[in-house]
């Protein structure tokens, strides 16, 4: 059962207009949050943004370091690679077609994005139950050099042609999986993946810092690290995500999109299509729906997306009841969001 829809029912402000500033009270209890969560971890930094619905105020932290070799503070405006959270953006272009009667979540991917993989449908690439291996995680693949989004797709086919399982009947995570599907945009539109993006939804909702990154852009302001201290910003090129993980943004802008993609962006038809985990993932697993994750046991759900690529980690989730959205960034991997994320939850919870 879902328990999202059935969250919160008070009349919302607009969602568009400026944000008001959280109190000093809970700006301060957030700010402890965030500081105590990156001295569990101990990793060069950490921000954080809350978006309160109800209440229509926004709280952005940082703490910590976005270039170590600089000494340069994280400021909440930085800008930084959020990985797999580029698939919710995507996945909300599939369903606004789907809603125009353009796509449909059955059609074969053999029929948008021909000669690659038979058999599995928009749906099972959404849910990540196609049967498609991942191109990034097979072969020597190299995340260093540019891509076009057909090679990304032919590294796979290349290195493994067969699907793993049959489509629908298994979850397995697969990037290329959302590459067919920004290629399906493509071809189903007209338009770039970029442009679809940006006229749906980053012009609309003035998430201005957010941007598809290009091979051969200049790097995020917020720099990346492995475990070991060593900097890892450059050694997965833009190109190499795309539609799976491609963009760039900020915890502002992230934090309202969680909210647009809830409220205005899709159909409540289509949210819950999104939100409403599949039953194929097993229980030591967070459950998937068709494009975001469900974390929680029934009595605190939260849904959203993680993002990780080349020393970043986004933690990008959203609660119903109080309609709060909470953005967790850290510029180290691997770094355990989920626990960092916990003392966020607790303070936004005993406000």
């Amino acid at each position: 059962m879902l328990i999202l829809l059935l969250g919160c029912t008070r009349p919302l402000p607009p969602l568009d207009g400026p944000w008001d500033a959280v109190d000093a009270d809970t700006a301060a209890t957030l700010q402890s949050a965030l500081e105590a969560a990156r001295a569990e971890q101990g990793m060069p930094g950490l921000a954080m943004a809350v978006a309160f619905r109800e209440e229509h105020t926004l709280w952005v932290g940082t703490d910590g370091l976005a270039d170590v070799e600089a000494g340069r503070a994280w400021v909440p405006d930085d800008t930084f690679r959020i990985g797999s959270v580029t698939k919710t953006f995507t996945t909300a272009a599939v369903f606004q077609l789907v809603e125009e009667g353009v796509l449909g979540l059955d059609d074969p991917i053999e029929a948008w994005v021909p000669g690659f993989y038979a058999g599995p449908t928009l749906r099972h690439l959404l849910g990540h139950s196609s049967g498609i291996p991942s191109y990034n995680y097979i072969g020597d693949f190299d995340a260093s050099q540019p891509w076009t989004p057909t090679a990304l797709v032919q590294w796979a086919v290349d290195h493994e042609s067969a699907l793993h399982f049959e489509p629908g009947t298994q979850f397995e995570y697969s990037n290329t999986n959302y590459i067919l599907l920004g290629l399906a945009i493509e071809a189903a539109t007209g338009q770039s993946y970029e442009d679809v993006v940006n006229e749906r939804f980053l012009a609309p909702l003035h998430l201005d810092a957010t941007v598809l990154a290009h091979s051969g852009d200049p790097a995020p302001t917020v720099r990346s690290y492995d475990a070991d201290g060593v900097d890892v910003t450059g050694d997965a090129d833009p190109s190499m995500g795309w539609a799976a993980g491609g963009l760039v943004s900020t915890p502002t802008d992230l934090a309202l999109w969680q909210l647009a993609l809830h409220e205005s962006v899709l159909s409540a038809e289509s949210w819950e299509a999104m939100a409403t985990p599949g039953g194929l993932t097993g229980p030591e697993e967070s459950e998937y729906g068709l494009g975001a994750f469900h974390e929680g046991d029934g009595t605190l759900d939260i849904y959203g997306h993680t993002g990780g690529i080349a020393g970043y980690a986004t933690f990008a989730y959203i609660l119903d009841d109080p309609r709060v959205a909470l953005v967790v960034m850290s510029n180290e991997q691997p770094t355990d969001l989920r626990a960092a994320s916990i003392w966020a939850w607790s303070a936004i919870l005993d406000l």
